[in-house]
């Protein structure tokens, strides 16, 4: 054991020793790519500070070049001397040349400027080389004339061509102008680029703050050290370009310096300490990971020589962990765990609760374990089916080979709390034979399980019955729809066979076919109903919005109830003075649907003697442009009872009383209603007392209307008047529908042609002279071609005429989607049939009056 911990140490020491021989390695690493990128950099900024060398030079050989041109234009002019000195002329000159300014210095030594005094500058090397005749670059450091550093650019001025010299012109930047060519950058930092003197005087900076300072005493002293700035003077005293590096606030940086072809100056440029730093960081960082990683090995290695060095020991800790975290898993999926041991024919616990309440062996025979289990359950069946199906024997015979695992389900009885167990036994260890020898038991609390199971089998009786109930209310409805559909039928087969019988009665004829219009009426509004009903609770009604005037809808319903009351003794009024804006927007033909719905049930409940009213009123709405509208419909009929008005909405609702057995109705009326004023963003409220009356009110929000109200309605007699002699296609493919129309046109003073089809319509038009037609009236569903195919031909045909044509469409359709449908096609009206001739002739009137 001492050996092997001397071996453990010396493993341990080994690894210590070659992971400090890497770390050290790589420190070196490093470092030489840090002199490598240093070294990188001075190449980076040696290569700019020539480039920006050459870049001055050609701008000062150019500008010098310009000086001199303009120098030689003067000693040509005829008079050099005066227009050298003139004001005007310099100030002309200037301002067409690229410099700031330019100032003409006679022989004398005076310094003419525009606007200035003269200053004497004779004791000035530019001065003396110019009168010798040389030309060149100075720069002044505190001028006399302006107190500025300038850089002068200086070219003589003779007289004439190849005269004599009698001054020179002196030309001049501020160190401003440079600064833009001095502007460089590395890797996004800004480099500091300086324009010097030989002495050190700093011409120009790309920063403009170091500008007259000296770079020798000033600036580089304090950037290197000693030694470092002796070779840096002499570089620089001699001309030479050189590179250095220097200590920056953000760490090592380089500079170069680099002379300027043909000046005497010298440029010297740096590359930012913080990119040099940036550089090193990035390649540095590479080396950093593999460091990482290389102690992060060594120490896993390390970790695996203690963990071997342990293995026994942790081999035998993971394996009693192992055990405990699977008992516990295992426990936690369970409410019990046991084993039980066919060999020894004992079981014993694992894990489980153990209350007062419930106590219980924690190992024995495993006989007493069945006896448990059957004091457990509830039920004598239960019972016996535990002493049965637990035994050795039948479990062994229940677990062949291949079968590893049984199920079992019962409801416990612990001290009075019952819960559902589901109980598994689960074979994990079988004899030579194939037979279990060793099995885990465990059992799980499944009452939360099977109360779903009786939730969801109560969701499923619930189910049922509510699919018995609907099926109970669609025989209702088709029992409810025989008998109103078979009463009013019954009425008008009666009524036929009566008026044939009756052929030399010309009153009981009439009466008989009065008769059979009320009831083909009824049996019309019964289907409409039905229909409306079917498109509310599918959610296929949608409004078409229009503008509807509220006062014309009031005359139409006092037209057409006014005689029905009249006829049944019952006083009818229509006030509606409190509105002042009868025009809104709204569905047209839903809320007259509203209006026929709510007075005709007024006019039905109501008796001789008693009276129905319609009040219209108005208030502000809370958006602009809207109002607030509220139709109250009173009767003084029969009322109902206030157990009935929960249900007075609903389909079918009718209150079974003496007073309204004998009144015609389906029960539809008022849930039409409902949903068409829900539909609209309404409410109808309603209030009612037998044999006192009742008050429906509903209440709508509605946009004014944009149009004028237009109180004059059509009168009948001109309306008949314009149906005189017109001319009329009917297209209808049904002959019977095709001969009762065209006998009915006729009946209003109309001539009609007929075509059976949509194809045969488009060639009776193509073949008629212009004009021809008045109006067609198109059926849609027909074979060839249908009706709306057919409209929409004749409103793109090539004939202005045709394209013009009125199109009214009869169909069967009678939904409102359906006459939107027609409209988008290009129908100019939409008649659903059973075709009623005052809606015919009203129709046709207003067309073609």
């Amino acid at each position: 054991m001492e050996n092997e911990g001397r071996k453990y140490w010396l493993s341990v020491a080994a690894f210590l020793v070659v992971f400090i021989a890497v770390v050290v390695t790589f420190s070196m690493f490093m470092q030489q790519t840090s002199n490598r990128i240093v070294s990188q950099t001075s190449q980076y900024v040696a290569d700019a500070a020539s480039q920006t060398a050459k870049l001055v030079g050609t701008f000062m050989q150019n500008t010098q070049k310009d000086i001199e041109t303009i120098a030689a234009l003067a000693s040509e002019a005829p008079d050099t001397a005066a227009i050298a000195t003139s004001e005007e002329w310099l100030r002309d000159v200037g301002e067409t040349s690229p410099f700031d300014t330019i100032d003409f210095v006679d022989a004398a030594g005076m310094q003419h400027s525009s606007g200035r005094e003269a200053v004497n500058v004779s004791d000035r090397t530019y001065y003396q080389r110019a009168m010798a005749g040389e030309s060149g670059i100075e720069c002044i450091f505190n001028t006399r004339l302006t107190h500025e550093n300038l850089i002068y650019f200086y070219a003589p001025v003779r007289e004439g061509a190849d005269g004599p010299v009698i001054g020179l012109l002196l030309a001049h930047y501020s160190e401003e102008r440079l600064t833009e060519l001095l502007q460089g950058s590395f890797f996004g930092y800004e480099s500091h680029v300086l324009l010097c003197l030989p002495t050190g005087e700093v011409v120009a900076a790309s920063d403009g703050s170091l500008a007259g300072s000296n770079l020798l005493t000033d600036i580089v002293a304090s950037a290197l050290t000693s030694g470092a700035a002796g070779d840096f003077e002499r570089a620089f005293a001699e001309g030479k370009s050189a590179t250095f590096t220097y200590t920056g606030t953000s760490g090592l940086g380089s500079a170069c310096i680099t002379p300027v072809a043909g000046l005497d100056w010298i440029i010297l440029e740096t590359f930012p300490s913080a990119a040099t730093e940036q550089m090193i960081n990035a390649a540095n960082e590479g080396g950093w990971s593999a460091l990482l990683v290389i102690v992060f090995v060594f120490v896993v290695v390390i970790v695996g020589i203690v963990v071997f060095n342990n293995r026994r020991h942790r081999r035998l800790t993971r394996s009693m962990k192992d055990r405990i975290d699977v008992q516990t898993g295992v426990g936690k999926l369970t409410e019990r765990l046991a084993l039980i041991d066919f060999d020894t024919d004992r079981f014993r616990y694992m894990s489980g609760p153990h209350t007062p309440n419930d106590p219980y062996e924690l190992e024995g025979a495993y006989q007493h374990m069945i006896d448990r289990l059957e004091g457990l359950v509830v039920g004598d069946a239960a019972k016996r089916e535990v002493c049965e199906r637990f035994s050795r024997e039948a479990i062994m015979n229940a677990m062949p080979p291949g079968v590893d695992n049984l199920g079992f389900e019962y409801l416990f009885d612990r001290g009075g709390d019952r819960t559902w167990e589901d109980i598994n036994l689960i074979c994990v260890e079988r004899d030579d034979e194939g037979r279990p020898r060793r099995l885990v038991y465990t059992t799980q609390d499944v009452t939360v399980m099977k109360t779903r199971e009786k939730q969801l089998q109560q969701a499923m009786e619930d189910s049922y019955h509510a699919a018995v109930a609907a099926n109970n209310a669609k025989s209702d409805f088709l029992s409810r729809m025989s008998h109103d559909i078979r009463t009013p039928m019954n009425a008008i087969i009666g009524m036929t066979e009566l008026a044939r019988m009756s052929e030399g009665d010309p009153a009981r004829v009439d009466d008989c076919l009065a008769k059979i219009t009320l009831s083909s009426n009824h049996l019309l509004n019964l289907i409409n109903e039905v229909l409306d009903l079917s498109m509310i609770e599918s959610g296929r009604l949608v409004l078409s919005a229009g503008e509807v005037d509220l006062r014309a809808l009031a005359c139409e319903m006092e037209t057409m109830f006014g005689s029905r009351c009249e006829d049944a003794g019952i006083a009818l009024s229509v006030e509606m003075d409190a509105v002042a804006h009868p025009l809104v927007e709204a569905d047209e033909l839903r809320l007259q649907q509203v209006f026929i719905n709510m007075l005709g049930n007024a006019v039905k409940f109501t008796g001789p003697g008693g009276a129905v009213k319609v009040r219209m009123g108005e208030s502000p709405g809370r958006v602009e442009g809207t109002s607030d509208y509220e139709f109250v419909f009173c009767d003084t009929g029969c009322g109902m009872a206030p157990e009935f008005l929960e249900h007075v909405f609903e389909p079918f609702a009718r209150e079974h009383d003496s007073r309204t057995e004998r009144v015609e109705g389906t029960g539809l009326g008022l849930s039409i209603v409902q949903s068409i004023v829900s539909l609209m963003g309404g409410a109808i409220e309603v209030q009612s007392v037998p044999d006192a009356g009742t008050k429906f009110t509903v209440r709508l929000n509605l946009r004014h209307g944009a149009g004028e109200s237009d109180d004059v309605l059509p009168d009948a007699e001109s309306a008949a008047d314009a149906l005189q002699g017109a001319h009329v296609l009917l297209v209808e493919d049904n002959e019977l529908n095709s001969e009762i129309a065209a006998a009915l046109l006729e009946s209003l003073g109309l001539a009609v042609e007929c075509a059976f089809n949509g194809r045969e319509a488009l060639e009776v038009l193509d073949a008629a002279e212009p004009g021809h037609f008045d109006v067609v009236l198109m059926d849609i569903q027909m074979p060839v071609m249908n009706g709306l195919e057919a409209t929409r031909a004749i409103r793109a045909s090539e004939r202005a005429d045709l394209r013009a044509l009125p199109v009214v469409v009869l169909s069967a359709n009678a939904f409102a989607e359906d006459v939107q449908e027609s409209k988008h096609a290009g129908a100019d009206d939409h008649l659903s049939k059973p075709i009623s001739v005052k809606d015919l002739a009203a129709a046709l009137a207003a067309i073609l009056g």
